[in-house]
């Protein structure tokens, strides 16, 4: 029998397995927040992935939690004592990468001072995980793919006769479509058939909206227990309805960024409203006006001066009526400095003007829009 049926046999079995009664998926509910119908499909591919030891291809955007479902189904697995060794294939360079991922022997190169276990070999009898592996060089995609045809790896250095057999379940990611970049002879047919053996795709934000007010709870208690919210706080039905109604394209990482942002600036008030969420979301260049504009009118002038107000705290200053020019020049140079973490000399770089003149003309500006109440 073919090894590609044997691998599709193996894998039907342990989907006929997984009841709804299964232990581990309250385990998994704990982890992975939603029951949309997308979401407890996941789970379902999930644990199938984790009762078999085929190479699993998970897909999906940026910001999905990628790595999570990779944790998930290694926690869930038979390996779950055995070491999980994750590794971004897309952040280091292709002789780093080879190092990293292979190990190395002493004297290999220039610096190989001693031998170096490789993260293949790290793994033993766990999972390793590579995220973002089309990333990848044509020539590290050469060497994945016979590593995972003759699992067996070749340390930098070491010959051929001493390689070392391969224990790891192995599971990669990607938010990339494979099959684009393959018919366009960007990645490696033969190791994407390889990788595809199971796949799972972790869904975006805006396909399971219906587990927003879910996350949103979820994400508020995260902020309380980690003492960043000054009381009960939580978003009015119009909030939530604004947040429904937006496209995520950076997914619940984005949705927890603007949760984060919405909490520290009005979160005193107790309740965010829909107002709050689409000036934090117009100020920060978020905002999808056609899907907005149907659920929350324009924000006044004067809510957006008092809501920049909030992001000066530091100068204790209160904002008064300006010209709107003015006002959007400040704005972008306000959103410049918050998204650097209040760095101003970083800020100043990446607006490509100098720190001192970005300094002297924010401090312009606010003179010119602030109205001393003392």
């Amino acid at each position: 029998m073919p090894v590609s049926r044997i691998v599709a046999v193996r894998v039907s079995r342990a989907a006929r397995h997984i009841e709804s009664t299964d232990p581990r998926l309250e385990e998994l509910d704990e982890k992975l927040i939603g029951e949309s119908t997308v979401m407890r499909a996941l789970k379902k591919s999930i644990l199938t992935a984790a009762s078999c030891g085929s190479t699993v291809l998970i897909t999906g955007e940026s910001g999905t939690g990628k790595e999570l479902i990779a944790r998930s189904i290694h926690d869930l697995s038979p390996r779950r004592g055995e070491p999980f060794v994750a590794i971004n294939c897309g952040a280091l360079t292709e002789s780093l990468l080879e190092s990293e991922l292979f190990g190395h022997v002493k004297g290999a190169f220039t610096g190989a001072t001693a031998y170096k276990k490789g993260m293949f070999e790290s793994a033993c009898a766990g999972t390793i995980f590579l995220d973002e592996f089309a990333e990848m060089s044509s020539a590290m995609q050469v060497r994945l793919l016979r590593v995972l045809q003759e699992r067996r790896i070749r340390p930098v250095g070491l010959a051929d006769s001493k390689e070392i057999e391969l224990n790891a379940r192995v599971v990669v990611a990607t938010n990339r479509d494979l099959r684009r970049d393959v018919s366009e002879g960007k990645f490696r047919a033969d190791l994407y058939y390889r990788v595809n053996v199971l796949p799972i795709r972790s869904p975006a934000l805006r396909d399971r909206i219906d587990d927003l007010p879910i996350l949103v709870n979820i994400l508020l208690r995260k902020l309380s227990d980690e003492t960043k919210l000054k009381g009960p706080l939580r978003f009015n039905s119009e909030a939530l309805k604004l947040l429904s109604n937006h496209r995520w394209p950076g997914n619940v990482r984005e949705l927890e960024n603007v949760i984060e942002r919405l909490a520290l600036t009005v979160g005193e008030k107790g309740v965010i409203s829909g107002a709050d969420v689409r000036f934090d979301l117009e100020f920060n260049g978020l905002t999808d006006a056609p899907r907005c504009q149907k659920v929350e009118p324009a924000v006044s002038d004067e809510l957006k001066e008092v809501l920049i107000s909030r992001r000066l705290k530091r100068l204790n200053v209160k904002i008064a009526p300006v010209d709107q020019y003015e006002r959007q020049e400040l704005e972008i140079y306000l959103q410049q400095v918050q998204a650097v973490g209040g760095n101003l000399a970083e800020a100043a770089r990446q607006l490509k003007i100098n720190r001192t003149t970005l300094h002297m003309r924010i401090q312009k500006l606010c003179r010119k829009v602030i109205k001393d109440r003392n």
